[in-house]
Formats: C-alpha cells, structure tokens, sequence
C-alpha cells in the first residue's frame, strides 16, 4: 500500500464529484421550518462551477490512444446522471471556440464560456453542454478563475473546481497570485484543481492554485487511475456526516413537546451558546408514550462543523427525561462533549429510561404514573455558536421480556484470538456517518484516510457472537512537528461505547483501541464478551454494552494534534472484521430491526398517527423514515407488541442509508456528492 497525497492522481471525474460539493455550514434554508416528508436534505447545496480546460493541448491522444478532450468529456457525463436533485451545478469552459493560432490569440485568451449557470441542477443543460466542448484554444487560467467566481451565486459555502492540462498563456499576472486575490476577496470560495496529463510547471502551478485558496489538487495520467480515484474522492470530497431519518420538529417546552413513538427522526439545533454547560442552548421537547413494563432507549446524535483555531471549542449533547407537566424525572443529565470534529467523530447522547409502572423510587416510572415521558435534547457550547446544525434522534422501545430461558450473562471478558491482519482487500467507499456506514466482515477491504477524518463500518452481530477487528496502515509520511494518532473504536446498536480489548492486553475498556500514525502498523480489536441479552442487567462491567443484537460499529478516525488544511495526505489502510461464536436467542426492540409498515409511518413532519400519540401497548408506531442497505423504508415498531425470545436470523439495527449531504466547514473541507456508484470498480 503506497501513501497517495492529497496531490495524488485523481480522476476527472472525481473532479466532477469535487464540484457538485455539498458543505454543511450547518444552516438549514429556514431554521425551525420542518423539511417536507421525504425530504432527507439536512444541508444547503455549496454552488459549484466546473471549469473544463479545452485548449488545443487537449486534442493529444495520449489516454491510451485516446484523446484527453474525449476522455474528460466521457467521465463528467456519466457523473451528471447521479448527481443529487438539490445540487447547484454549473460548467463553463474555455478555448472552446478559437482556434490555438498566434495571429487569433488576443480572442483566444478571451475565449470564456459559461455554458450552464450554477443556479439549480439541469441535467441536461450539463449533458449537452459537455457533450459541445471542443478542444481549440488557449489556456486563460486566471481570467477563467474570476469568471468562474463571479458566476457564483452569493452562498456560506462556494466552490469552483478547475479541471487543466497545462499552464497559464495569456494572463501576466500568475494565476497563483490570482487565486490568492480571490480567496482574499470572496473567503467561502474553494477553488479544487486537477491536473491531467500535466508536467512538472503545470502540476505545480495547479497546486499552488488550490493552496491559496483552502483547496485540493490531483492529477490524473490514464483512465484507470482516473476510475480507480473516482471511488475515494467522489466521497472523500464530502467530508461530512450523513444525517437520516424522517424530518420532524421538536417542541419549545413541555407543553408544546411533539408525539413521538419508536422509530429515527431528523430535526434541527440552531445554536450553540457561549459555554458547554451554560444551559442558553438550543433545545428540543418530544413527547413520548411507553406501556407498563417498557424501557425507552434514546440516542441523539449530533455533528458540528469543522472549526479552527479559537472557534475549535468545547460542544456539548445533553438529554432529560421530563414528566408530561415538565417536572425533572431525576433519571440524570446524559451529556457528551467535544472539541468540534478533530478526530471524535459525531457527538451522542444516550439514555435509558426506568421501567415504566415498576420502579417506585421514581414518580415518573412509579405504579402511579402517567405512561408519558418528555424527552429533551439540548445543545450548548461555542463551536459553530450561531449556526443550526442536524440532529438525528432514535427512538427504541424494550418491552418487558422474559429472561428466563434465554442465555445466561457473561460475568467476565471472554478472551479471543486477535483477527490476522489483512495484505490488501476490496476498495470500499469512506462513509462518514452510522447511517451511511460500511458492512464489514465478508472479507477485509481498503481505503485511505486523511487527517480529522472519521469513518464509520458496521458489523451485524447476533446474539451469541463477538466481534473481532483488525487494521493495517500502509506507508505512511507525517510531516515534521505533526502529531497524528489512529484511533479504532467499537459502538453499540444504541450508540454506546463498547467494552473492547486489544490482544494481547487482557484489559478490556470502551474507549477502543489508539496508536500513533506509522507505515506497518497493525492494530487489533476484540469485543469484550459475546452479545447476550441478559448481560447489562446481569453480566459483569464488561459485558453490560453488549446485551443487544444488530450493527455494531466501528469509527476509525486519524487524529491530528491540530487541524491544518496545509497538511492534508491520504494514508492508506487495510480493515477487516468477523464474528465468532454460536448463534443464541434474544429479542429485537421496537423501532430495531426490518419491519416494513408503511402505513404507520408518519404523513407530517412533526406528528406521528394519532394512535401512536395515544400511545400504550398496541398502538402504532410511526416516525421511522429510516432505511436499510435495500433502500427500503423501515417503520418503527409497535409499542406493547410481542417481543418474546426468539432466534434472530436477521438481527439489524435502523440501517439508515441516506444519500444525504453535510461537509465539514473548515477549511478543508471539500464539496461532495454521491456515493451510488461503490464498489463497481476494481484496482487493475
């Protein structure tokens, strides 16, 4: 495995999925309005402007006998059909239309065109527009670049993304030096370069286009690389968290608290405040039904837009549970805290609630309660203070279940041979949240990882079986005075960190396994114990995160000591993960699991079915909007239905895969886009 730069060779059509960029400034079009049914947007579009290179030097056959002009034009149009609806596009080119003569290089160099706006996305505007370009003139880099800006519409977030296979003839001025003018001027623009077949002068003035304005550059020489590249920076360029579930909006108190029943929901927290627990933050109020004996699990998961220097503060998660006049339950504050996106990946909170009618201490959850909670999430702290960020709230309901025949509790560490490192695998795409993350256990598999990134894999797990994971790192350069840690942890299906060991340590602890960035380094990760249900209540410390079946998660993320857009360089690595043991026998909760309901989802945002509201056993239960690897929509389940042991063939957490835009708004962040077209493509 060799390390590939940031410069590395990249391909045009990775270019094409550089600018149709998504970048969460975490600003939602209108703070408070609820997105419509279905609508799984929780970003605003970065307008994008690609910038296609067609002077007389892209006529060279030299593509494995093929043309670049033909090979470009081939690669962005087969981009254009997966581009997302809500993406803002645009394409312009130049030396499209004089021919590369000395007697007409006054008008050549003048030879702009800007072929489709970025104001919207018209499929086929880009279609016919790419389909026109021709190869003919000459190369005006820098009269190009500030066309390009100034067709953007205003935005938090713009990126122009300048595909080139030479240098600058026509402007005196540098085009480095007029990059550089333009960042000054216009802060949000990112401009992204890819070098096509270029030399040594071009490559070089490419890249220091890219540098001065926070941006990447690549190169590409042949149409394999080209492919192959397409698979990693189609979604490197997102650097994002991929929020899912069905759109809702939280109550401002108890009283307005909106109905919610088991199931994966998506609001929004429009602001931070001015201390991690000062209380001034942005909250939500969700209503939430539970019959006797039920215990409600709720996860809320939260990302922060990237921030650097002063801005890279403390954030922080909390959830309560209220009672339904708004009265504190005394279940305790659940808070979780970050600094903003360094390596620890998205911010949850989690909470289990008592026994509903079981548990006397507590007037909430007492003979004589009322069988409704409120639930609220709360978000403080400086980074990002004054932007609205997404929230993924889940839902799951346990009900009352007999233990007495299943399994027993593991009291201890149930210690295993570590998992053999991997030479190599199949390419995987980077997924950069728990609902967009990559099955892992068929086989390792390889990518590459950059410095502040977070990926996420997914290992289904069934009761009676223990998770084991491996990680090989390939050659890697850190850049003197650099610190840079990787780092592997395991997540339960309730998003809780999960009791692991590191062979050939016997200690076991939850927060997974860390080392420093080195070429060679093996890495390995063991599940505490096998998943049994009767674990948390009955098992040892150990063994209490791992009592539910489904996907378990892995973050792998690469930890810089600071984050620095100047430092930006892929390591390459290996990953692979299986399960051992025998399959047992345990329940799914409501909201877990592959039910396919479709009328008990929710019609609006913000509301559930009315007899979900009414809430008690037998009730439906609406508000899952999530959706498996399938793509298929997942309905929550039905409070108060049976749930006895029984063999889990398909334990599975809310798969919710949603091909949903957020980039990280620091200063290296990429515009991104689609991620369908994984794993089609393979290394020659």
């Amino acid at each position: 495995m060799r390390p590939r730069p940031i410069a590395a060779p990249l391909t045009l059509l990775a270019t094409f999925a550089l600018l149709s960029g998504f970048v969460v400034a975490g600003l939602w079009a209108a703070p408070r309005a609820a997105a419509e049914p279905g609508d799984t947007n929780t970003g605003r579009t970065a307008p994008s402007m690609l910038v296609l290179d067609a002077s007389g030097s892209m006529r060279e056959t030299d593509v494995d006998g093929r043309a670049r002009m033909d090979v470009a034009k081939e690669a962005v149009g087969s981009l254009i059909p997966l581009l997302p609806e809500d993406a803002q596009v645009g394409l312009m080119t130049y030396g499209n239309s004089t021919e590369q003569v000395a007697a007409a290089k006054a008008a050549a160099c003048q030879d702009i065109t800007v072929l489709v706006e970025p104001t919207g996305l018209d499929r086929a505007a880009l279609a016919a527009g790419v389909d026109g370009v021709s190869a003919r003139g000459y190369t005006p880099i820098g009269a190009s670049l500030r066309v390009a800006v100034d067709a953007l519409p205003e935005a938090e977030m713009r990126s122009v993304v300048l595909v080139s296979d030479g240098i600058e003839e026509c402007d005196p001025t540098p085009p480095c030096q007029v990059a550089g003018e333009l960042a000054a001027a216009h802060p949000e623009v990112r401009i992204h370069t890819i070098g096509f077949r270029t030399d040594e002068a071009a490559r070089e003035e490419l890249a220091c286009i890219a540098r001065a304005t926070g941006g990447t550059y690549a190169d590409a020489t042949d149409a394999e690389m080209l492919r192959e590249e397409l698979l990693l920076r189609m979604t490197r360029a997102l650097q994002g968290y991929d929020d899912s579930g069905q759109a809702i909006t939280g109550g401002d108190d108890a009283a307005t608290a909106v109905p919610i029943a088991p199931g994966s929901y998506l609001d929004v927290l429009e602001h931070g405040s001015p201390a991690a627990d000062d209380g001034d933050g942005a909250e939500r109020y969700y209503r939430l039904r539970l019959a006797e004996g039920e215990i409600a699990h709720v996860a809320a998961t939260m990302v922060i837009p990237a921030a650097g220097g002063a801005d890279n503060k403390l954030a922080q998660l909390s959830l309560r549970v209220l009672d339904p006049e708004g009265a504190d339950c005394r279940v305790g504050d659940t808070n979780a805290r970050t600094e903003a996106a360094l390596g620890d990946g998205p911010l949850t909170a989690m909470v289990s609630t008592p026994r509903m009618g079981r548990t006397q201490n507590l007037a909430c959850f007492g003979a004589d309660a009322a069988g409704e909670v409120v639930i609220v999430v709360e978000r403080t702290g400086t980074p990002s203070q004054e932007e609205s960020v997404p929230l993924e709230l889940q839902i799951f309901i346990e009900q009352e279940t007999d233990t007495e025949g299943l399994p027993p509790a593991m009291p201890w560490m149930l210690e295993r041979e570590p998992l053999p490192v991997a030479a190599d695998g199949e390419v995987a795409t980077p997924a950069f949240a728990f609902a967009a993350a990559t099955e892992v256990g068929d086989g390792p598999i390889r990518g590459t990882i950059i410095p502040g990134e977070v990926q996420f894999f997914r290992i289904p797990v069934q009761y009676g079986q223990q998770a084991r994971v491996s990680l090989g790192l390939g050659d890697v350069t850190v850049p003197e005075g650099m610190s840079l840690t990787t780092r592997i942890t395991m997540i339960s299906p309730l998003r809780q960190p999960v009791y692991t060991a590191t062979p050939p340590s016997t200690d076991a602890s939850p927060s997974g396994a860390s080392a420093p960035a080195r070429s060679g380094l093996q890495m390995h990760l063991n599940q505490a114990v096998p998943v049994q249900f009767r674990n948390r209540e009955e098992g040892g410390t150990e063994a209490r995160s791992s009592f539910l079946a489904g996907d378990y998660y892995i973050q792998l993320a690469l930890i810089p000591d600071a984050y620095d857009t100047a430092r930006l360089f892929e390591v390459p690595f290996v990953l692979d993960a299986d399960v051992v043991g025998e399959v047992d026998e345990g329940p799914e909760l409501d909201g877990q699991g592959e039910a396919e309901r479709e009328d008990q989802l929710a019609e609006d945002p913000g509301q559930v079915p009315a007899d979900a509201a009414a809430g008690g056993s037998g009730g439906t239960a609406g508000g899952a909007g999530a959706s498996d690897e399938g793509g298929r929509s997942d309905a929550a389940g039905t409070p108060g239905a049976d749930l006895e042991p029984r063999p889990e063939d398909q334990p599975g957490l809310l798969r919710m895969l949603l091909p949903v835009a957020a980039g990280l708004a620091g200063g290296a962040v990429l515009a991104g886009v689609v991620i369908a077209i994984v794993a089609v493509i393979r290394r020659r």
